[in-house]
C-alpha cells in the first residue's frame, strides 16, 4: 500500500461486546470503498473470528488486557490488523497445525480455518507482550 493510505486504529478491553464496535469502523470503511457485499461479509466475519479469538484465547476475557485494533486501506486493498496481550508466546506453527486438523463444523478452533478461506493473505505473529493476526482482503 502507499504511503498515504487510510488507517483506524480502536484500542478496548477485553469484553466480547466490543466486537460490534469492530464491525460498525468495518461497516464505514465499506461506505467509504463501497466494496460489495460479499466481499464485506468475508471481511466481516473473518474480523470477528479474530476479535473475539483474541479476546477469548490471546487475553483470557481479563477486562484489564486491551485488543487492539487496526485498519489500513488504500483504493484496491484493505489491511487489518488485530492484537492482544498475551504474555505467552504462542507458536505459529501450533496454531496452523490446529486449523489443519479442525473438523468445520466444530464449536472451537475453526477461526483461523474461514479467515484463511475468507482473506487473501493471513498471517500470525507472536510479539513480544502479545499475539498479533495481520489480515488483507484485495477489494478490485
Amino acid at each position: 500500500m502507499a504511503k498515504k493510505e487510510n488507517r483506524i486504529a480502536v484500542a478496548f478491553r477485553s469484553d466480547q461486546k466490543f466486537t460490534e464496535l469492530c464491525v460498525l469502523v468495518l461497516s464505514f470503511i465499506k461506505k467509504l470503498l463501497a466494496f460489495d457485499d460479499e466481499v464485506y461479509f468475508k471481511i466481516e466475519i473473518s474480523l470477528r473470528e479474530a476479535v473475539n479469538n483474541a479476546i477469548v484465547h490471546g487475553n483470557g476475557r481479563d477486562p484489564e488486557k486491551r485488543v487492539h485494533l487496526q485498519f489500513a486501506w488504500g483504493p484496491s486493498l484493505l489491511r487489518i490488523h488485530v492484537r492482544d496481550e498475551n504474555p505467552r508466546p504462542v507458536d505459529p506453527g501450533i496454531l496452523e497445525e490446529r486449523a489443519d486438523s479442525c473438523p468445520p463444523l466444530s464449536f472451537n478452533g475453526r477461526g483461523i480455518m474461514i479467515i484463511r478461506a475468507y482473506m487473501d493473505r493471513f498471517e500470525f505473529r507472536s510479539l513480544p507482550g502479545g499475539g498479533e493476526v495481520v489480515m488483507e482482503k484485495r477489494l478490485s
